[in-house]
């Protein structure tokens, strides 16, 4: 029976691979949080999140109830999810980033039942942030509050419960595909968390999608290096890992040598890495020589341009595919993989148009998720090339609006059900079968009043030899209304002028009026937790 549940998903695996390694923690575990590392296999983690499941249930956990979490990427938080999928409660995670002022607009929103986290992470105790919104008033005294990791004053001791719960009752339902798995948070624009709730059947929706893109064997080894706290991460690391029965090997935050590691001693098939990551191993062979990374066939990548030697190199050097995806907790699932685009150049900049009449596509996704562009002032659709468009988009896998949020859901979606997303694209490519992804619909830099894309820049910006990684982002004009200002972070000791960056741009052929008129260097971009650049923290910094 197909399942219909990340529960149901779970159990299947379970069935077939009981005695495999299910998950890994971190290597460096001990040195993050202070607790051994584990690894368990199927049958094992069954146990633990059965008893983790009864100790919720126990202290009034039900079917829809809300539960946060702020933990790294370790072995309890799957074992969360998936004690939530058995109950039918409701997980919002938050980024270890996240203090404060953030999970203080998160309680208020999301008004959960229970906050689980952990005493210690990276030197530093997130219970203490929670602490603090109970001593304002922000946060309940009387909620429950759970520490995977033993007791600290006013909360309870997770494992201490799991040992003293009864067995959980087997006659308890078990949620069905329109129940709510997810609440988790998008700052978009405004820089204010907005809440996606996403049901069972959202996340299972996505399933086709990464299984034609990757086409990842039973059983394989798949590294986690992105926080589980969001669409890339839940998508591929709790519901395909489930798909494929996979050993989920935990990291978290990004440690290179650990990455590199974890890569050679758990036989990693897949993984995903931010771009700048990967142009740092090509251009710095010594790193990937330093161990045995043979094991992996296929990486994913995204949040920022790709560029096509990237793209070329890890396939002449290493024989691995780069997979490009574009991808929100919205729902919005765009793939660019080695089958539907075997041409590196255009993997690294073009999507295909899934679910735009007059195309077939090798990956299933394109059958049921549907794209189209449409004028941001008139709202026309545009189906010839080169003209920016608002994506909107429709199909199982896209949410049904924001949590309690009248203002952001008004005129969220079209009259046919497309849902508008903000970000903008463009036709190009051969037949017009693609998009291009030009920039957000906020982000645009409109100079005299010719709108001029940022992720164009960005990405020509970082073919330079010398450029680690780019941004550019609007900088005020009295004249012009907006200039453009570029933000670069140079690779080791390098140094560049803007003449130079200006000549790189010329040599590529960009329109004089796109060039930046101002250079900034950097140590590192501005980025959220999510890994995406925030330009309008740039915009401030020029």
């Amino acid at each position: 029976m197909a399942a219909a549940t990340v529960w149901d998903l779970f159990q299947h695996a379970v069935d077939d691979s009981g005695s495999r390694d299910a998950v890994v923690d971190p290597a460096n575990r001990s040195e993050l949080c202070g607790s051994a590392p584990r690894r368990l296999s199927f049958n094992a983690l069954q146990q633990e999140v059965l008893s983790l499941a009864a100790a919720l249930a126990a202290n009034g956990v039900r079917r829809g109830d809300i539960l946060m979490v702020q933990l790294p990427n370790i072995v309890e938080l799957p074992m969360i999810y998936l004690a939530a999928a058995r109950l039918g409660a409701v997980i919002s995670p938050a980024p270890m980033q996240y203090r404060a002022h953030e999970l203080s607009m998160i309680i208020g929103s999301a008004e959960p039942v229970a906050i689980i986290s952990i005493s210690r992470f990276k030197g530093e105790s997130p219970l203490a942030e929670f602490d603090a919104l109970v001593d304002k008033g922000v946060l309940d005294s009387k909620i429950l509050r759970l520490c995977v990791d033993g007791e600290a004053p006013g909360w309870q001791s997770l494992p201490r419960l799991m040992t003293d719960a009864a067995p959980l009752d087997r006659n308890l339902p078990t949620p069905d595909a329109e129940s709510l798995f997810t609440l988790c948070w998008t700052s978009g624009t405004t820089g204010t968390p907005k809440g996606v709730p996403r049901r069972h059947r959202h996340w299972l929706a996505m399933i086709p999608s990464f299984e034609d893109a990757t086409a990842l064997p039973a059983n394989a080894s798949m590294l986690a290096p992105f926080p589980m706290v969001n669409m890339a991460a839940i998508s591929v690391f709790l519901i395909y890992w489930l798909s494929v029965r996979g050993k989920l090997v935990l990291h978290h935050p990004m440690d290179l040598s650990v990455f590199l590691e974890q890569i050679e001693q758990e036989q990693a098939v897949y993984t995903v890495a931010p771009p700048a990551l990967l142009s740092l191993l090509l251009a710095k062979p010594e790193l990937l020589d330093s161990r045995d990374v043979s094991s992996l066939s296929i990486i994913g990548s995204g949040s920022a341009p790709l560029t096509p030697g990237m793209i070329t190199g890890f396939k002449e050097k290493l024989g691995v595919d780069v997979v490009n995806m574009f991808g929100s907790n919205e729902g919005c699932c765009l793939v660019s993989d080695a089958t539907d685009v075997p041409d590196p150049a255009a993997r690294a900049n073009l999507f295909p148009r899934f679910g735009a009449p007059g195309f077939s596509w090798h990956n299933r996704i394109a059958q049921s998720f549907k794209t189209r562009l449409v004028d941001v002032d008139s709202g026309n659709e545009i189906v010839e090339a080169k003209t920016p468009g608002e994506l909107l988009i429709k199909g199982p896998t896209v949410f049904e609006g924001y949590w309690r949020s009248e203002h952001d859901n008004d005129g969220l979606f079209d009259q046919e059900g497309f849902f508008r997303t903000g970000d903008l694209f463009e036709i190009t490519g051969d037949n017009n079968a693609f998009y291009r992804f030009v920039g957000r619909n906020k982000d645009l830099i409109v100079r005299g009043g010719m709108k001029i894309s940022p992720e164009e820049i960005d990405q020509l910006l970082s073919t330079h030899p010398h450029v680690l990684e780019a941004a550019v982002a609007a900088m005020p004009d009295e004249h012009l209304g907006q200039r453009v200002c570029a933000f670069v972070v140079m690779k080791d000791n390098h140094t560049l002028s803007l003449e130079q960056i200006c000549d790189h741009l010329a040599e590529r052929g960009l329109a004089r009026f796109k060039w930046p008129e101002k250079m900034v260097q950097l140590q590192a971009l501005p980025r959220n937790p999510l890994g995406k650049v925030v330009r309008h923290t740039l915009e401030n910094m020029h």
